[in-house]
């Protein structure tokens, strides 16, 4: 049984990343979909700097979590994401949730080597770990809840799919053109979704007493079917990511409505390497 709570708070994880969607139906998406995500190769904007980026979260106008985000260069031509965050205040109370999550993905084509999960609630931890092919990825999802199913390995034949992390540094890798729209098959755990990017514009977002440069994106989730056909995500429903226009490429805002209510992300430190501290 897939965890509604978890399942809304690795999609704010996932908006930590930028994971930049259209408003478009799935019914206008074309049948060649698998083939395009597939095809879909690392354009020629440079690579990010390394860096750690502190976010804060909102549900319904509630601080409702916060998450610290790590990305760093490792031998080999492999980068390696880090994200570790968890519910604080009133809402920890009422649901508690911490969840971490490490993914390595190669340099060359932002291919996801392999990725592991872990989502620790009050009574019982969930860990999923995830090994990634070119043909798709094999997965095992194991809990401590009392009456949980045994752990076992299930394969997901997708090509050119990737995780969270992969997908964000493909995507922020092409020039992001107004209008651009890019397919994107995307395995944050638990199952396979079609994200749709589309780049609904420039410019200047009022941002904390300034402006800043921004990307404006669209938001939109599918869900990818047993038989491989395209559902609508009826948890996800609407949302808008605004993206520095600078050489980081990072989410400063995120707005999202989800089937829990409005629930936002919100840039408040980045540092990047050389060390250059900034609070937003």
């Amino acid at each position: 049984m897939r965890s509604a709570g978890g399942l809304v708070f690795r999609w704010l994880l996932t908006a930590c990343f930028g994971a930049w969607l259209s408003q478009a139906a799935a019914t206008e998406l074309r049948p060649s979909w698998r083939e395009e995500a597939a095809s879909l190769r690392a354009g020629m904007f440079p690579a990010p700097p390394e860096f750690t980026a502190r976010y804060a979260f909102g549900w319904e106008g509630l601080t409702a979590a916060e998450a610290r985000v790590r990305l760093r260069r490792e031998p080999g031509g492999i980068w390696r994401a880090e994200v570790r965050g968890g519910t604080s205040g009133v809402v920890r109370s009422l649901w508690k949730l911490d969840a971490d999550y490490t993914a390595r993905v190669s340099a060359n084509n932002w291919m996801t080597r392999s990725a592991l999960l872990t989502e620790r609630y009050r009574s019982y931890d969930v860990t999923e770990e995830m090994d990634f092919r070119p043909g798709g990825v094999r997965s095992k999802r194991q809990s401590t809840r009392r009456g949980a199913s045994p752990a076992k390995w299930m394969n997901f034949y997708v090509a050119g799919l990737r995780d969270m992390a992969g997908a964000l540094l493909l995507a922020r890798s092409h020039d992001l053109a107004d209008g651009q729209v890019l397919n994107l098959a995307v395995f944050p755990g638990e199952w396979m979704y079609l994200v749709r990017v589309k780049v609904e514009g420039r410019e200047k977002l009022r941002w904390q007493g300034g402006e800043r440069n921004v990307i404006r994106l669209g938001l939109q989730i599918d869900w990818i079917d047993k038989d491989y056909s395209l559902k609508p995500h009826k948890k996800f429903q609407r949302g808008t990511v605004w993206v520095s226009d600078d050489a980081v490429r990072l989410p400063l805002r995120v707005e999202v409505k989800v089937f829990v209510g409005s629930v936002f992300a919100e840039l408040v430190e980045l540092q990047t390497e050389p060390a250059i501290r900034r609070r937003f």
